[in-house]
């Protein structure tokens, strides 16, 4: 049966004389060969410090090659990420059951996965979320790793999805012997068709022969009956609108940066602290002789030849100038914060903001393509409350980032009190730098007991009959 997407390509006539496999065929092939596929491949190596400079060579066996790898491609998506995902997020809506419903949905094991999501979205440009239901019936989000999706998007600003396709390698064992095989799952409105991949052509893999649903309804007898979202089930959080991941900005500057510091140390290795000046030298070349100072730490010269020295000169400062100032050329590259910076630690509230601002415009456009993919995320949540009999009103639902931002502290304590009086309490209290949403529960519990909140602070209480005293005074 012919999918809604391939009787688009139809109805532009996009398509002749080619069936919807054929065109699955020739987009996996592209797939694996294209250089989107290869700079995410890239990238998460380049998480893993598994960088080019592995691949630096030395043109003499004898000489030192150091191949240096820093981490700090890792260091720049660890940051970003950091600052947007690692604080708790404020996940509210109106009603008491429908707040507890939204907690049980965005639980640890969800907003790890949204966090786990940014850092794929940072590496490669752009990460997928797959919605399910688990083994007990509750909504999950799966992250697929990017290079395995081909996404059929609706439209050039690929905002909704018609179909895509998963090609992922996974071990099996066959008549005694574990194998890899090439597995193809194809999504559409109508469900999931499951192939195998022979590296040029597509089958049905055996073991599923129909289209499947996705999920399943299990009946007292224990029947299985499938069933579909009426949407196709892929969620695209991106980190910017290109879909460029950090590597595109920051790779060059990382290999200058690793290979300078390399060869820097090779240089310093291989230097002798003698240059060795040779008179009637009984030796075929130069080769010869620093083969035989190196490995026998002693050489052959005539009746009146000799060798002088001379002190080398191992000044490294124009090399290091350089590393700094390619390190100082990637963090703005990458719009981020060098943490070695020495004035870092003394900056006031309004110098910290100041150095914050490139990270902070970075992360808007992250966040802004979060809350897109969170408020995708929200019509699935909607089906599992109409499921469960929950009231679920998702244009009452915010989803608020709260950034890791280090700030003076003193000069935040002081601002919420000076606020007092011009905002509510708890606008002021969540300003806090020690403010946790559990000191609420426990602000309350204070209340019941009939203790003063405020008590053993500096504020100053209000006296609520002041106006009033006043108003009798000037009668």
């Amino acid at each position: 049966m012919l999918s809604n997407w391939f009787k688009w390509l139809i109805r532009r006539l996009l398509i002749k004389n080619t069936t919807q496999n054929e065109i699955l065929e020739i987009e996996i092939r592209e797939h694996q060969n294209s250089e989107k596929v290869s700079t995410m491949k890239e990238a998460y190596n380049y998480y893993r410090n598994r960088t080019d400079i592995r691949n630096k060579k030395v043109d003499v066996d004898w000489r030192t090659n150091s191949r240096i790898e820093l981490g700090l491609f890792k260091k720049l998506v660890d940051q970003k990420v950091g600052y947007l995902f690692s604080k708790q997020p404020t996940i509210s809506l109106e009603g008491e059951e429908s707040q507890d419903f939204l907690d049980s949905v965005f639980d640890e094991d969800l907003l790890s996965t949204i966090k786990s999501l940014g850092k794929e979205a940072v590496m490669k440009g752009i990460a997928y979320g797959l919605p399910y239901y688990d083994e007990n019936g509750r909504l999950r989000l799966f992250k697929i790793p990017s290079e395995q999706i081909i996404p059929f998007w609706k439209d050039e600003r690929h905002l909704e999805l018609s179909a895509f396709v998963r090609v992922y390698n996974q071990a099996v064992y066959e008549s005694g012997v574990k194998k890899t095989k090439t597995f193809v799952e194809y999504y559409d409105e109508k469900g999931i068709t499951d192939y195998i991949w022979t590296g040029s052509h597509l089958e049905l893999n055996p073991l599923s022969k129909e289209t499947k649903g996705n999920f399943y309804y299990v009946n007292a007898d224990g029947t299985r009956i499938p069933y579909t979202w009426e949407k196709v089930p892929l969620i695209p959080f991106r980190y910017n609108e290109y879909e460029d991941g950090l590597l595109v900005q920051t790779k060059s500057l990382i290999d200058n940066i690793q290979l300078q510091m390399s060869t820097n140390a090779d240089m310093l290795a291989d230097m002798p602290k003698l240059i060795y000046v040779l008179k009637n030298y009984q030796g075929a070349d130069l080769g010869e002789f620093m083969n035989n100072l190196n490995k026998f730490r002693s050489i052959k010269v005539s009746s009146d030849g000799g060798v002088d020295t001379l002190q080398a000169d191992n000044d490294t400062g124009g090399v290091e100038a350089d590393i700094e100032r390619s390190r100082k050329f990637l963090y703005e590259a990458a719009r981020a914060i060098d943490t070695q910076d020495d004035n870092l630690g003394n900056a006031s509230g309004q110098a910290l903001k100041w150095r914050y601002t490139d990270l902070d415009l970075d992360c808007n456009e992250l966040e802004n393509e979060f809350q897109k993919g969170i408020k995708q995320f929200l019509w699935f949540v909607e089906q599992y409350a109409a499921n469960k009999g929950v009231a679920f009103d998702s244009s009452k639902f915010t989803y608020v980032f709260n950034r890791d931002i280090i700030s003076n502290e003193s000069e935040a304590i002081q601002d919420c009190v000076n606020s007092i009086g011009i905002l509510d309490d708890l606008s002021i209290r969540e300003q806090h730098p020690w403010y946790q949403p559990e000191v609420e529960k426990r602000l309350k519990e204070q209340q019941e007991q009939g203790q003063d909140p405020y008590s053993q602070t500096n504020f100053k209480k209000v006296d609520e009959d002041y106006d009033d005293r006043e108003q009798e005074k000037d009668r």
